[in-house]
């Protein structure tokens, strides 16, 4: 059972491109089963049609939270709002509560998002789904399908093998999830997440880790960043979330890694697929093409590789990204067209599909 609790108006507090910016939605606070909160934020249709809504599904860092979506609901906003937007931080996360000491794997974080559309939202929805949070996507499609469902749009999404059936026994890698789980629950891994939060200057180390594996560009690693996921990491109970996918997605055999490929092929929605264009140009969309091929509903037309970006397109290179969703809700959904498209093209994506 999911309550929205309060609604807060905009106001001028949200890290967005400049922290003077007034964010384009409201905040509210969400019971889920009676016993656990979250917020969310929600930004409207800029028109009355009858469009499905965009619900983010944000990944999960070191401090890593709804707010990872602030920007790309300004972008959004830019161009009118072609859709509602919806963000939310999943249980164990930003300022959600309680964040018990608990495994976080795709299902229950699916059964949170599967909760939120039908009560909440009460409409099926294009999930736009950051990197390796598909598995939890997939799971509110089992349990849902087009109820819940409406579209799928993929931000740099993992490998197919990623959830498929890896070399290693599924009995082997969760003994190994298991030992790495309780490791991460001692006191050991207390100190372990604080060291990856600390640093001098603090957030040294974040911003290390998100030079070396999220984006493409040190330039973009800026103050902004390394506060959002400071602020969010504060709470040292926070790292359960964190802890929970690393145990359950490095192991092959893992929680995250689970067989899904099924689950995939089954998706009868339209599906959109966005890559970073770090590594090469031919690279990326060699990855996109494994997923669009099997997809049963690629939106070819829609999919793209944003230039000048990685793993966290959405923070990255909110711009062409937005621009590149509205198109998809345009073409599959109806959605009036978007304001400020660059005619001609946008030369922020390169479209090889």
């Amino acid at each position: 059972m999911l309550t929205a609790l309060t609604s807060t108006a905009p106001t001028a507090l949200s890290l967005a491109h400049s922290s003077t910016a007034v964010p384009p939605y409201s905040t509210r606070r969400v019971v889920h089963r009676g016993r656990e909160f979250f917020s969310a934020q929600v930004q409207p249709a800029g028109h009355g049609a009858p469009v499905p809504p965009l619900v983010l599904l944000p990944p999960v860092g070191v401090g890593i939270d709804r707010a990872f979506y602030n920007r790309l609901h300004q972008e959004w906003h830019a161009l009118g709002s072609p859709a509602a937007m919806h963000s939310y931080d999943l249980l164990g996360t930003g300022d959600a509560s309680p964040k018990p000491r608990r495994f976080y794997s795709p299902e229950v974080w699916a059964a949170q998002l599967d909760d939120y559309l039908r009560e909440h939202v009460k409409t099926p929805s294009v999930l736009v789904v950051q990197g390796g949070l598909l598995p939890c996507a997939l799971e509110v499609w089992r349990r849902s399908g087009r109820e819940a469902v409406a579209g799928v749009s993929l931000l740099s999404p993992p490998p197919l093998r990623f959830f498929s059936k890896g070399a290693d026994s599924r009995k082997f890698s969760r003994r190994t999830q298991r030992l790495l789980w309780a490791a991460s629950c001692s006191p050991a891994g207390n100190l372990f997440f604080r060291r990856l939060r600390g640093g001098s200057p603090p957030g040294a180390r974040i911003r290390e880790f998100t030079e070396r594996s999220l984006f493409a560009s040190e330039s973009d690693v800026g103050a902004e960043w390394v506060n959002q996921c400071i602020a969010g990491a504060r709470d040292a109970r926070s790292r359960f979330s964190t802890f929970s996918y690393l145990c359950g997605s490095i192991p092959p055999g893992g929680a995250w890694r689970d067989e899904r490929t099924d689950v995939f092929d089954s998706l009868d929605v339209p599906l959109q697929l966005l890559r970073g264009d770090y590594g090469g140009l031919e690279n990326a969309t060699t990855k996109a093409e494994e997923l669009l091929s099997r997809a049963r509903l690629p939106a070819r037309e829609c999919s793209a590789i944003v230039l000048g970006s990685r793993a966290c397109l959405a923070y990255e290179r909110p711009a062409p990204t937005a621009r590149m969703l509205a198109r998809f809700m345009e073409r599959h959904y109806r959605a009036p067209p978007a304001r400020g498209i660059p005619a001609g093209g946008d030369a922020g994506v390169v479209t090889p599909f």
